[in-house]
């Protein structure tokens, strides 16, 4: 009998959704982030999420892990794996459920009969792999990411779809035609690597954690449970949290007549000084997708998505040598990117914000339909979160190209009267956003839809970071998978 992995190792692949490279040079070179806020150890007593989000724990996990989520305040309840499998509780919503990678690896199916009993009835959940035994980063890390695949699709079935993220220096990319073996992209060997991964399931999402410890422990949950909890539990739990470690998020209004897709993220990476090497910034971001489809009276059917990116970045006051240096996020640039001028059947529809100005509160509309009938919309408002006099505001110019179906919109921080020591751990927010939509009249008009992302910050000081990721993005099959 064959073992659970290899009867589901294709589709497997299928969740190793949040994979960053970072260009350098000649060619690329591939990392993943931790979400995490940079910039040393820091204490936070997050006790008050117990009553809002159950944790638990299947089986055993390493003691490093455990002592972090008491140094944090969490409250653990560990299901056994043998023997409590008859007695197993079905979780409630909102529960994180944390297992060891090693162990998943070893008994895939215990963990999948364990986890298949324990989610049956739940509908809103996150499962945390934790792999800190660098003993274990083989096979097994695989298999155990296969089972608890195997998990999800048993209980969701169709509607259970996560969205994919490949490494865009794979030039195999392509989009088989209907009848044509499915095919896929490269994949990148983080998750065998990383410290965590977490899956969520409403919408569906990955996030890798490349570092795991007493420095961002809080960041990584925090994070985690603002991308993948209803707003209404998060808009509770953000008032027992510290306010550097609450992202922002603002759609106004929208995406009309669009259901959720799922998010890439939060994915976070660093600036280091050029002189000292300390670390001077991080940038955050995630890229959250929706989908709608429209039939014309011409009987064709067109797929519709929408790409919400929300892109932060902070600074920091630090020393080198014997100078004291201000950080300040000085200019964001970031890319949403439908790859018309490969695929021209992926159309770039509508995009924002467009042109130029200068604003401390952006607003702007956008719109799907110009070719088929104007049935999308979101409006979208952010601002540098300052009122007062001479205070630190947006200019923003539009450089989008959209023959190539290249959404690029740069924003620079202008610090107005402010002095740039006032400008330090002060987290700065833009959030620009595109329609696309799948043309199948031309080449490439067909599922799933290739997106690429680029998201680069730099400092005042010239310090600066750059991340760029690819994602598939499809509607609710499962006929995809990967090679690497």
């Amino acid at each position: 009998m064959k073992k659970l992995a290899e009867l589901v190792a294709p589709t497997a692949a299928l969740l190793i959704s949040v994979l960053v490279i970072t260009s350098v040079l000649y060619g690329y070179h591939v990392q993943t982030f931790s979400s995490a806020v940079a910039g040393g150890s820091r204490s936070y007593d997050l006790s008050g999420i117990n009553s809002l989000v159950k944790f638990y724990v299947v089986g055993s996990i390493p003691s490093s892990v455990q002592q972090l989520f008491k140094s944090l305040g969490i409250q653990l309840t560990y299901i056994p794996l043998e023997g409590g499998l008859a007695r197993a509780t079905k979780l409630e919503d909102n529960s994180v459920v944390v297992i060891n990678t090693r162990d998943a690896g070893l008994k895939p199916l215990n963990y999948y009969y364990v986890l298949t009993r324990l989610l049956d009835k739940a509908s809103n959940y996150i499962i945390v792999l934790v792999n800190k035994d660098p003993k274990a980063r083989d096979h097994s890390v695989l298999d155990a990411h296969a089972s608890v695949f195997k998990v999800l699709s048993q209980v969701y079935g169709k509607t259970y779809e996560p969205v994919m993220v490949c490494d865009p220096s794979d030039e195999t990319l392509w989009q088989p035609r209907e009848g044509e073996k499915p095919s896929g992209c490269r994949l990148h060997p983080a998750v065998v690597s990383a410290d965590a991964v977490a899956y969520y399931t409403r919408p569906p999402g990955t996030v890798v954690v490349e570092n795991l410890d007493e420095n961002n422990a809080a960041s990584v949950v925090v994070f985690i449970l603002k991308a993948y909890l209803p707003n209404s539990v998060f808009t509770k739990l953000a008032t027992l949290l510290p306010r550097d470690l609450v992202p922002s998020t603002s759609i106004k209004e929208g995406p009309s007549n669009m259901v959720p897709l799922g998010t890439v993220g939060w994915i976070t990476n660093y600036t280091r000084g050029r002189t000292c090497g300390e670390i001077t910034g991080y940038q955050s971001f995630y890229i959250r997708y929706f989908y709608g489809n429209i039939t014309l009276a011409t009987g064709t059917l067109y797929h519709v998505f929408y790409a919400y990116a929300v892109h932060s970045g902070k600074g920091y006051q630090t020393t080198c040598w014997w100078s004291t240096i201000n950080h300040y996020p000085r200019v964001f640039e970031t890319v949403i990117y439908w790859k018309t001028d490969t695929y021209p059947g992926q159309v770039l529809d509508d995009w924002g914000p467009k042109n130029a100005g200068s604003q401390r509160v952006i607003t702007y509309t956008v719109s799907a339909g110009m070719a088929i009938g104007k049935d999308f919309s979101a409006t979208i408002e952010y601002s540098t979160g300052f009122t007062e006099p001479n205070a630190p505001y947006y200019t923003w110019m539009d450089l989008t190209d959209p023959p190539l179906g290249k959404v690029k919109v740069r924003h620079i921080v202008e610090r107005g009267g402010w002095p740039e020591d006032r400008l330090n751990d002060v987290l700065f927010t833009v959030e620009p956003s595109s329609y696309g939509y799948l043309d199948p009249n031309k080449p490439g008009g067909y599922l799933p839809m290739v997106v690429y992302h680029s998201m680069y910050m730099e400092l005042n000081t010239g310090d600066s970071t750059n991340v760029t990721i690819a994602a598939l993005l499809r509607t609710n099959s499962y006929d995809w998978w990967f090679t690497s």
